[in-house]
């Protein structure tokens, strides 16, 4: 009991001193392990005692075998020394006779190593000791087996951490055969060895048992077995007394061999005799016993165990450590052997032929299993009976039940069935989707019909194999989903499944691999004969079978999550309704689980090659959920089959990919580790994703076939990899030839599409030796190559100016290439690793993790960035070609969420636009300013403009996304400073444009204000008249009217007289002038009222032939010149409106200029094919049609513009106004009155005007802020319009959206405008609210000027003066048309502020909205807002979405059109071409230019030259059922329209007519 108390403190204390008193019991798990913290970037010797247990388990996870051998040095002594160096004390002391001070020995000493090692095991969870007895097994270290309780007298036998060791041997030659024996890899606890067990009674102070043992199971020098001599013992060891440690001795097959089969060692460490539990457990299991007897005296209860031993039936082999000579027994079971003073060599091999005689002679054999059988009966604790692992067992066990009771060779056929056939159809079918050939009789689209219809239908029959699920999966399903006592028992399930595999699996799977090996054989020893190609191809269709029943028998943890994936596609993609795939929705939650309890993830299917793109989103899609949207390190691994890849990746990150010789990891698997918060700032990331493939070049498949499959793998991998590591093993050229030139090209394609990636080479297996200079004539071979396979890839892939490596990837050849030594010193499989292949392995890391310090524009993926490449990278793959298929997801969405922005800052800035506009307008026209200049506007503008320009800064500066953003800064900065530059450019013109019309009418002005003040002083005369004679109301309006005639007549008669206009002579005139060499023309001025295309007459004859015949007249080409003549009717009728809105006079200038703009059109759509020549006889006829079809619009124009500005219509319009006036003279009003109701009437029209103009604006603002259709992208607003064409099902719309997209656009947002106008009473409320604000505004500023004017004792001319000026830039405010109030005698300012206040409510309570005068204006400014880029595909007609007018780049369009839509058809046929362009581009079909007339496949569109080279058009299956179910709907009208026929190759797929309107609606963005 107090020797228990005893070791219980010491035990704590260690704890403390190693800084593990926290994780004590088993608290310390792997996920504080697979971490990457400070030791992954710079590993020293530990420098402190709690140092020690990290530095173990980081080197261990690394099989860096030192980590046994790590202990903290005392500090050494500080010796004083004299001025010479010599130490003072010294000299008087007698060298030889001296004193150990054994107190400050005792104060001093370290840590044993296997201390920590055993402190590390007693706080280690169960997998976490599973984890470190693999990577002990590895290092060839010895394993604990019986652990004694610290604390308790309580004996542990760690069964479920032995369970996992496997290790793998084969014996020797067989002579009689000459063949090789046999291969075995096998898992050792169910694998019956014979067991040797060491014992050690007494102390032997001269002998080690450890070590004897090490010589015996080791030539390498390797310690297996920790001993007293090792690197950092010291004695008094304290957490190893009565453990028992086992190790395996594994034959290589070689002479040489210590012994000829695997055999198990077991070492008791301490005096057997203080542990008799452990005793009597050995003596149970043993097949031989040794034993190491104390040279010193027994002590009584020594005595009594040998004698136990030597009576044992178990063999015993005693080895005497005080007897150097000894007697020999005579029994062949019971050996003696002197140890005292022996050459070791020679006892070792004494011992080892002892041993082998004793197992002769008992042919006993255990398994770790049976041994634990009798730890049980002694009652040893056994960790797998801990509840949680029962459970998980017991799950695994019913598993295996209901897979088992199938056949191995049919369990994947019946139990798995969806990742067979059915998948690899689906797989196949897929990559055809997208490289569909020309056929005869079938168009691309009917292909691709039929392709979809039949992946669907593959997709539900695996719906159907999964319905109901097989009882395996159903239950393999139910134990991850379903809540369970402990939260660990999924994972033990999971470890127990892996092992029940593992050995349903292994015997088959060896005598298969046992099989193939020898027909291997048998084709290379085939003789050199006329018959060896058909000896060999009869072998080699053997080893195919052979090759096809692995397949079928390999059956693993990763087989079962493939059928999961699948089960989940099937369920997802087969068009079930909700209810029927809810329940498989919850599966990517179990994939994002294992991934984050440390388990690797399938993410391409190596059997189909495929991935299963909707799975692994989904599963990132939770991920994302888990950990939030973090920063991820992609680091991917490429080489040839078996080169060390796996190997690798476990070394550097203590990972457990699976690594065996052959094709061992087949496809690619992904594995997280996360990175220890506190250096996440550092590395500027938070998880690194570990991505491990297969070998490439691998001999089961076709050259042909493997060199497709590894270039779309190493494409695929480089893709998604931030930095990818080129492994190769060797130094054979051929080898290196085959791994560069397939990683070389999948660099230059990434390069192609603007992606970055980096590269680490590493040549392993090179000899330490050779670390020197031989290093650098291999890095100069290597670069050498590398510019070699750079020239030759950009050859193959058509790309100009790669002439070295480095200009397809920056690399630097000093610090990016790494040499490895071996990785095992001496021969497997009783070989260590080399210590020094760790230590390479630690240098890789460090320059692997720390990328952002080397790597040029590092830029990190975010865990959905990753998400969107993978998608990306896969769907381009699928394409042929790559480049010009690849899509960035990422960007698209990035730039859509820039354009969304851009629309916000940009309508910021108009709108400040439009209200400066308003307010310099109405300043212009109070004539408060009379010059405008282009820097005041730049000073107005940059009030709104540099705030503005500073939250662009910040979103370019601090969004998420600011690495992607950052590529279109200069073009967005660049972009809203010409914004900027127009909206002032713009304000100055028509600032410009009002002053000089104020100025051409200033006479006209001034001869109005004369004329009113005249009108008011005759008012005034006969008022004062009639105001005597008391008139009543109808004989003063009797007498004003009288009075009015007479005035009006007057006025009339002053004006100079004009000759009249004629319109329509100037215009024919203009048009005489500019053709009148034309011969006819004054003919055709007088006939062409009207326009007829006529190809004969219209084409000049040199083109006109070869053009007819590519178009066929009847159809495409005729409809694009009517449409091109209608769109340039429509763009000159734009400019007449223009002219009208402004009140503009009609000038003979606007004709020339129509025809100059007239010209420029024809010119534009000549060049959109080659060669093509319109007639002078065209150019004439159809501009005389243009010009004089509006003449009756000039005409107007005019006659409304002479009606505008005759002083007459101005004084007909203020008549109401001076006749309240008169009556008010009459009727002896005060001047007050009389001043404030001429002002009211006279700004009524003007408040009015402003009002409606901030409404005009208010309705433009409330659309694009918060009308669905509008405040989005162009992307969102195409949308809209599709669903409002649905609803109307009108052809004559759908016609003209097509043909004429920018004026539907404009129509568009008229009708959504007309539909928020019929608001009435919202409108009237902000209306009203304007006006009161209006008024308000007026009010507050004639208070102030009243009592001013009142102080000063002004006049009404003072008021006057002051008033306009103060609210000039509210209203325009016209002074001079105020004169004939000027003169009024106000005095009382406090009855003139009621009477105005009271006026001015009166005026707003009397005014109503007047709803159809704001239609037209806040359209103009919605459409300028929204309307973006124009561009419109060159196959179908789809305009581009790019919001932001002028954009950088291609344009694009995320769904497009069938051509039919656009009248596209099969040459020398009447049928349609109905084709998508997504469609056509993933085909070899080809198509004709309109320039030159060539043939260029699809694919390589941009080989067209413009327009084709100025879009990005992706072969992928996004065309939307909309434009199919149009197509269906309106047959027959669409024929109609062009004459050509949806029949033969241009047959609509049956499966276009399955679609609905509905469905078709269902799949547009909302």
């Amino acid at each position: 009991m107090a020797n228990n108390m005893a070791n219980n403190i010491n035990f704590r204390d260690l704890l403390l001193k190693l800084g593990l008193q926290d994780s004590y019991p088993q608290k310390m798990t792997k996920s504080n392990i697979l971490l990457i913290n400070r030791l992954s970037l710079d590993v020293k010797e530990p420098k402190t005692e709690k140092d020690l247990s990290f530095h173990y388990l980081y080197k261990l996870m690394t099989l860096d075998y030192t980590a046994r051998y790590l202990f903290v040095k005392p500090e050494a002594t500080i010796v004083d020394m004299d001025e010479d160096g010599a130490n003072a004390k010294e000299e008087e002391e007698d060298f030889f006779d001296f004193q150990v001070k054994t107190e400050i020995e005792q104060s001093s000493k370290q840590i044993h190593p296997m201390d920590v090692h055993m402190a590390i095991f007693h706080c280690s969870s169960d997998f976490l000791r599973q984890y470190i007895f693999t990577k002990l097994s590895a290092c060839q270290f010895s394993l604990p087996f019986i652990v004694p309780n610290p604390c308790t007298d309580e004996v542990e036998f760690p069964l479920w951490a032995l369970r996992h060791i496997r290790k793998s041997w084969q014996s020797k030659i067989q002579p009689a055969s000459g063949s090789n024996g046999k291969y075995q890899n096998r898992q050792m606890f169910n694998t019956p060895v014979p067991i040797v067990s060491f014992i050690r009674l007494g102390v032997s102070e001269s002998i080690s048992k450890s070590q004897i043992l090490d010589a015996v199971i080791s030539k390498q020098k390797h310690s297996v077995f920790f001993h007293r001599h090792c690197k950092g013992s010291t004695p008094g060891v304290l957490l190893m007394e009565g453990v028992v440690e086992i190790a395996w001795y594994c034959p290589g097959g070689k002479e040489d061999d210590i012994f000829d089969e695997c055999l198990a060692f077991l070492n008791l460490h301490g005096d057997a005799a203080d542990h008799p539990k452990q005793l009597e457990f050995l003596q149970a299991v043993s097949t031989v016993n040794v034993l190491l007897l104390s040279e010193q005296s027994m002590s009584e209860t020594t005595k009594e165990v040998s004698q136990k031993l030597s009576k044992s039936p178990v063999p015993l082999i005693c080895m005497f450590s005080g007897k150097d000579k000894i007697q020999q027994s005579k029994n062949p079971t019971k050996v003696r052997l002197a140890a005292k003073n022996r050459n070791q060599a020679e006892f070792t091999e004494e011992l080892i032929s002892s041993i082998k005689q004793c197992i002769t002679e008992n042919k006993q054999k255990a398994t770790i299993e049976s041994c634990c059988e009798e730890a049980r009966k002694l009652q040893f604790i056994v960790d797998e009976d801990n509840q949680s692992c029962k459970d998980g067992c017991e799950q695994a066990q019913t598993l295996m039940c209901l897979l088992e009771k199938d056949g191995l060779s049919t369990v994947k056929e019946k139990i798995l069935p969806l990742q067979g056939k059915m998948w690899h159809d689906w797989s196949k079918k897929h990559k055809e989707k997208f490289r569909l050939q020309i056929k005869d009789n079938e168009s691309i689209e009917e292909q691709q019909s039929k392709i979809t219809a039949e992946m669907a239908t593959i997709r539900r029959k695996q719906c159907q194999a999964a319905t109901p699920l097989q009882d395996f999966m159903r239950s393999f399903l139910e134990c991850l989903t379903t809540p369970t006592q402990f939260e660990s028992t999924s994972l033990y399930m999971l470890q127990w499944l892996r092992i029940l595999l593992d050995d349903f699996t292994s015997d088959e799977l060896a005598s298969l691999e046992e099989m193939y090996r020898s027909n291997w054989r048998k084709i290379k020893d085939v003789p050199k004969d006329k018959e060896k190609a058909s000896a060999v191809s009869s072998l080699q269709k053997k080893l195919d079978m052979i090759t096809d029943k692995m397949a079928a028998t390999t059956v693993g943890l990763q087989h079962v999550m493939r059928e999961v994936s699948q089960i989940y596609e099937a369920f997802q993609m087969s068009g079930k309704v909700k209810k029927q795939t809810e329940q498989y929705t919850t599966l990517p939650k179990i994939g994002a689980t294992m991934l984050l309890s440390g388990y690797p993830l399938e993410i391409m299917d190596g059997d189909a090659a495929h991935v299963p793109l909707t799975w692994i989103n989904a599963v990132l899609d939770e991920l994302l959920k888990s950990l939030g949207d973090k920063k991820v390190f992609v680091l991917s691994i490429l080489g040839l089959q078996s080169s060390g890849k796996s190997t690798l990746l476990n070394t550097m990150f203590g990972l457990q990919f699976a690594v065996s010789a052959g094709r061992c990891t087949r496809g690619a698997f992904m594995q997280l580790v996360y990175v220890d918060p506190s250096i996440r700032n550092d590395l500027g990331y938070d998880c690194v994703l570990i991505v491990d493939t297969e070998g490439l070049r691998s001999p089961e498949l076709s050259t042909k076939i493997s060199l497709n499959h590894d270039n779309e793998l190493a494409s695929f991998i480089i893709g998604i990899g931030d930095t990818t590591v080129i492994n190769i093993m060797g130094e054979n050229p051929s080898e290196m030839h085959d791994i560069l030139q397939i990683c070389v090209q999948a660099f230059l394609r990434m390069k192609e599409v603007k992606i970055t990636p980096s590269c680490i080479f590493v040549h392993q297996n090179v000899a330490e030796t050779s670390a020197g200079d031989k290093n650098i004539e291999g890095r100069r071979r290597l670069l050498e190559k590398l510019d070699e396979m750079a020239r030759i890839a950009a050859k193959e892939e058509n790309v100009e100016g790669i002439t070295c490596f480095s200009d397809v990837i920056h690399f630097d050849i000093e610090t990016q290439v790494f040499y490895f030594t071996n990785l095992l010193e001496g021969d497997p499989p009783m070989a260590p690793p080399n210590p020094s292949y760790s230590q390479n392995v630690q240098k890789l890391k460090t320059k692997l993790l720390n990328i952002a310090s080397w790597k040029e524009k590092c830029k990190i993926s975010s865990l959905s960035e990753l998400r969107s490449r993978v998608s990306d990278l896969w769907t381009a793959l699928l394409q042929e070609n790559f480049v010009f298929s690849f899509k960035n997801t990422v960007e698209t969405m990035v730039y859509r969420s820039l354009e969304n922005k851009y629309g916000e800052w940009s309508w910021d800035l108009r709108k400040y636009s439009l209200n400066l506009q308003t307010e310099l307008e109405n300043q212009i026209g109070s004539s408060l300013i009379h010059n405008v200049t282009l820097m005041d506007l730049e000073t107005k503008y940059s009030k709104v403009y540099d705030p503005l320009k500073t939250e662009i800064e910040k979103y370019f500066t601090e969004d998420k996304n600011k690495d992607t953003l950052i590529k279109w800064k200069t073009i967005i900065d660049k972009r809203f400073e010409n914004l900027k530059h127009e909206l002032s450019e713009g304000t100055l013109k028509k600032c410009n444009e009002l002053l000089d019309s104020k100025k051409n009418k200033s006479k006209l002005d001034k001869r109005k204000a004369e004329y009113m003040t005249e009108l008011t002083e005759q008012s005034k005369r006969l008022a004062s008249k009639l105001k005597e004679k008391h008139a009543t109301d109808q004989e003063v309006e009797k007498e004003f009217d009288s009075l009015w005639v007479t005035w009006t007549g007057e006025v009339l008669k002053s004006q100079p007289t004009e000759d009249t206009l004629n319109v329509e002579a100037v215009v024919e005139g203009v048009l005489l002038k500019k053709f009148g060499n034309i011969a006819g023309i004054q003919n055709i001025i007088k006939c062409k009222r009207s326009f007829q295309f006529d190809a004969k007459q219209h084409i000049q004859k040199t083109t006109w032939e070869k053009i007819w015949n590519w178009f066929s007249g009847k159809g495409k080409f005729a409809h694009d010149v009517e449409v091109f003549k209608n769109t340039v009717i429509h763009e000159v009728n734009e400019y007449i409106t223009d002219k009208e809105n402004d009140m503009k006079d009609f000038d003979e200038n606007f004709i020339y200029e129509i025809l100059s703009n007239i010209e420029k059109c024809i010119v534009k759509f000549e060049g959109t094919v080659d060669n093509l020549k319109f007639t002078s006889k065209f150019r004439v006829e159809l501009s005389v049609h243009i010009c004089l079809t509006n003449i009756p619009k000039f005409e107007r124009m005019h006659k409304k513009f002479k009606t505008e500005n005759h002083p007459l219509t101005y004084l007909q319009s203020q008549r109401d106004n001076y006749l309240q006036s008169f009556k008010n003279y009459c009727k002896g009003a005060s001047s007050v009155h009389i001043f404030v109701d001429f002002l009211c009437k006279h700004i009524t029209p003007e408040v009015l005007k402003a009002a409606n103009k901030k409404l005009t604006q208010q309705i433009a603002d409330e659309m694009k802020s918060n009308n669905g259709a509008l405040n989005g992208s162009r992307s969102n607003i195409e949308n809209k319009i599709l669903r409002h064409l649905a609803k109307k099902e009108n052809f004559d719309m759908y016609e003209e959206y097509i043909d004429y997209p920018k004026k539907y656009f404009k129509r568009f947002i008229q009708e959504k405008l007309d539909e928020y106008l019929r608001d009435d009473e919202k409108l009237d409320a902000i209306h009203q609210e304007n006006l009161k604000c209006l008024k308000n505004q007026i009010l507050t500023a004639s208070t102030v000027i009243s009592t001013e004017v009142d102080e000063k004792s002004g006049s009404a001319r003072t008021w006057l003066d002051l008033f306009c000026g103060s609210v000039g830039h509210l209203i325009t405010i016209k002074r001079d048309e105020l004169r004939c109030i000027e003169n009024e005698d106000i005095t009382d300012w406090e009855f003139f502020k009621e009477r105005l206040t009271l006026s001015l409510e009166e005026m707003v309570k009397a005014e109503k909205l007047n709803v159809e005068a704001l239609r037209e204006k806040p359209t103009h400014i919605l459409f300028q807002q929204v309307e973006g880029c124009w561009a419109q595909c060159p196959f179908c007609k789809a305009v581009c979405t790019n919001t932001i007018p002028s954009h950088d780049g291609d344009h694009s369009v995320r769904f497009h059109r069938s051509l039919a839509l656009t009248g596209f058809h099969y040459v020398d046929t009447d049928n349609f071409v109905i084709h998508f362009c997504t469609t056509a581009v993933s085909s070899n079909e080809r198509f004709r230019t309109h320039k030159e007339g060539k043939w260029i496949p699809y694919k390589n569109y941009k080989e067209a030259g413009e327009p084709y080279n100025q879009w990005k058009i992706t072969g992928d299956d996004t065309s939307q059922k909309y434009w199919k179910w149009f197509i269906c709907k309106f047959r027959s009208q669409w024929e109609k329209k062009y004459r050509y026929k949806f029949t033969g190759l241009g047959k609509i797929p049956e499966q276009w007519e399955e679609i609905t309107k509905q469905s078709a609606l269902d799949e547009l963005e909302y």
